[in-house]
């Protein structure tokens, strides 16, 4: 019985890594579905703050009024939810092992020498060479 308990013992070490592996990547896709979420939500946020910010200078140009007021306060929102959401990719390209191009921001894997959106040439840090 000596040999089949070692090879059970095995068979259980093994499923047990097999299972953490799997909830582990499972946490993974869950965690990027969530980010990814949350930047879509904060895209369609940002869209319809700068339809509101375009209805605004066309009202103040129109009527000859003063919104600066209104279009500062919609101009500051529209900016935080941007950092929040460059925030949110930073994220979901550090989840997927990307970087970001500094020449045109295009995410490419860490290991790249070249964008492959723009062909910037790119040091180990990922400061494009044109940048230095």
């Amino acid at each position: 019985m000596g040999k089949f308990d070692e090879i059970f013992d095995d068979v259980v070490v093994n499923a047990k890594a097999a299972a953490s592996a799997v909830s582990k990547k499972a946490t993974d896709v869950y965690d990027s579905s969530k980010y990814k979420i949350s930047a879509a939500e904060i895209r369609g946020e940002i869209n319809k703050k700068l339809r509101d910010l375009g209805a605004l200078t066309y009202k103040s140009q129109v009527h000859k009024t003063d919104l600066s007021e209104q279009i500062s306060l919609l101009v500051a929102e529209i900016t935080d939810l941007r950092e929040n959401l460059n925030t949110i990719n930073e994220h979901i390209a550090s989840s997927k092992n990307l970087k970001k191009c500094p020449n045109c921001d295009a995410g490419v894997p860490k290991n790249s020498v070249y964008c492959n959106i723009c062909g910037a040439k790119l040091d180990s840090a990922g400061v494009s060479e044109e940048e230095v």
